[in-house]
């Protein structure tokens, strides 16, 4: 019964929740906006985007082989790439339950490598999920070695000859947003800024340097709630899930940024809270996308892919 439980969970998207272990140490900024009445999507994530497919793009998959497992990533590049050209990395994190090329096709990631000029680069979860420890299955009860993984698959892209491993960025949607803040905490120095979409600090880890995070999530969301409520998506872990502001103001803290944020509320009803100045020259965001529902974060005028290449400075 367990078993159908989770794999049902796992079709919809359902994710682990958060530690509340960050609220003694960090206050929550409170919002400026009222909570969203609009009913919170239910479908699966992350959806199909308007992914450009006629973008002029290399799509190549890799192999790794581990131990006994081999492992996959997709990259894609700027067919027009030159030979002195050094483009900055991104790596993005699928979440449970759909692969790499679910993860391409969320947004318009070929369009924006073409235009933007950056490698993008999308690792394959073992059967669709990532080991945060306490989430999430099945990697998390197999005990896979993920942080080993993203390890070679950056070591191998940044070994290309048009890689800048000087810019080299994170995220990843739900189960992989858990993953890119661990991976983010486990990897001081490695990447320059994280930007995580709809998950939560699971572990409660904080970066062991300053590190620049740009968090995006949608309130409500039904599967990572972004109170820290309780929701189906607890069966799949065995921690359960903090706060997001409170989770996003314990890292402002580690990062040594001012304790309140300056909120700004848009026309399209997103809230933004930003951390800054903090240490070393980092910057911490926090933004509120009312009524999109466990997907991608696009409302009005506003889109996520864009929001998160912008704040990499791409």
């Amino acid at each position: 019964m367990l078993v159908v439980l989770v794999a049902l969970a796992v079709r919809q998207q359902a994710e682990p929740q958060l530690s509340n272990s960050q609220s003694s140490v960090a206050v929550a900024p409170k919002s400026t906006l009222p909570p969203s009445t609009q009913r919170p999507s239910t479908q699966q994530q992350p959806p199909t985007g308007v992914t450009d497919q006629a973008a002029a793009v290399d799509v190549v998959d890799h192999v790794i082989q581990m131990g006994l497992i081999q492992r996959e990533y997709l990259t894609v590049a700027p067919k027009d790439l030159q030979p002195t050209e050094k483009l900055p990395i991104v790596v993005a994190l699928h979440g449970l339950g759909v692969d790499r090329r679910a993860m391409l096709s969320a947004a318009s990631w070929r369009q924006a490598v073409a235009q933007d000029r950056f490698l993008a680069v999308f690792p394959q979860g073992v059967a669709n999920s990532w080991n945060v420890g306490p989430c999430c299955p099945p990697a998390s009860l197999l005990g896979i070695d993920d942080l080993g993984f993203l390890d070679q698959v950056v070591a191998q892209v940044s070994a290309q000859p048009n890689a800048d491993a000087q810019r080299l960025y994170l995220t990843g949607f739900s189960n992989g947003a858990i993953m890119a803040y661990y991976t983010a905490c486990s990897r001081p120095g490695v990447y320059q800024a994280v930007a995580p979409i709809a998950g939560s600090n699971l572990t409660g880890c904080k970066p062991q340097q300053p590190i620049s995070l740009f968090h995006q999530h949608a309130d409500p969301d039904p599967v990572v709630p972004f109170d820290g409520k309780p929701t189906v998506a607890q069966i799949l872990s065995s921690a359960t899930f903090p706060s997001v502001p409170i989770s996003v103001a314990a890292w402002a803290a580690a990062d040594g940024c001012p304790a309140q944020p300056a909120i700004t509320a848009e026309s399209s009803g997103v809230e933004r809270s930003v951390w800054q100045p903090c240490a070393a020259g980092t910057r911490v965001e926090l933004v509120r996308v009312p009524g999109v529902g466990h997907n991608w974060p696009n409302k009005g005028t506003f889109k996520g892919l864009d929001e998160l290449l912008a704040f990499f400075g791409i």
